[in-house]
């Protein structure tokens, strides 16, 4: 006759449980899955296929148990999974800080629209770079690339108490920020300097004929030039966003090792 004891339960519970905080914090956090116009209903039975699916390719994890250890062992792996999923949105946004920096140059810093991936309101250009961005992310196969980076994630980080993210690892995250600034500005700067040729010349314009009237001429000005180098600019969006995508996996993977 077949019997099943307790140790066999928590240890087949174990193996599931594990990687399903993994992958459903990565889920919370990850460009795509993370949106708020996905319900979290959605989320949770897309989390439970992924796990069926890797949960054998998983070293096998400890078994669950009610211990304080296995509390802190779920923090870990819920914080693990928000890492990989925060490093690629981090890098990411550096889309949207650059078509908010344009925006803001075309005189667009006023108009606002609701963002469906955020779920708060952002500046129209800034709104249009992200979803061209996300557009791109999707279509390069960088969700796959993201879910690859997630079960090498099993290897690097294993299941296990005290083996998640070192304070080297946060610290990668963190100086981070200063890399989203600098990919948003070397986005942005073709457009922002075709403006400020412009800005320069409205400016001359105005000094040799006090009767040219800036404030009529200039915004309509600025908003079809800025358009226009909008539209220059997007047969390179997509090496911008492999660029983006390649250094949101380096952060990943740097804030898994700890390493810079």
């Amino acid at each position: 006759m077949l019997s099943i004891a307790d140790g066999d339960l928590a240890r087949w519970a174990g193996q599931f449980f594990w990687p399903f905080l993994r992958v459903l914090a990565l889920f919370a956090a990850a460009p795509a899955f993370g949106s708020v116009a996905i319900p979290a209903r959605v989320k949770v039975a897309l989390a439970f296929v992924v796990t069926v699916a890797l949960a054998g390719a998983v070293q096998p994890p400890p078994p669950l148990e009610l211990t304080w250890a296995t509390a802190v062992l779920a923090v870990e792996q819920v914080l693990v999974g928000l890492a990989i999923g925060f490093a690629m949105q981090l890098t990411l946004s550096a889309m949207q800080l650059a078509g908010e920096f344009v925006g803001l140059q075309m005189g667009f810093g006023f108009a606002t629209m609701f963002d469906l991936q955020s779920g708060f309101q952002v500046p129209v250009m800034a709104n249009f770079f992200s979803l061209v961005a996300l557009l791109l992310f999707v279509g390069l196969n960088g969700h796959l690339v993201l879910l690859g980076v997630l079960v090498k994630s099993f290897a690097v980080v294993p299941v296990a108490v005290d083996s998640g993210i070192s304070a080297d690892g946060w610290r990668t995250l963190a100086r981070a920020g200063a890399l989203l600034f600098q990919m948003g500005v070397w986005l942005a700067l073709p457009v922002i300097a075709v403006l400020l040729a412009v800005h320069l010349a409205v400016g001359f314009v105005s000094r040799v004929a006090p009767q040219f009237n800036v404030m009529s001429v200039g915004f309509s000005l600025f908003m079809w030039v800025g358009l226009a180098a909008v539209i220059a600019l997007m047969p390179f969006f997509v090496p911008a966003v492999e660029h983006v995508i390649d250094a949101g996996l380096r952060l990943a993977g740097g804030a898994l090792r700890g390493t810079p």
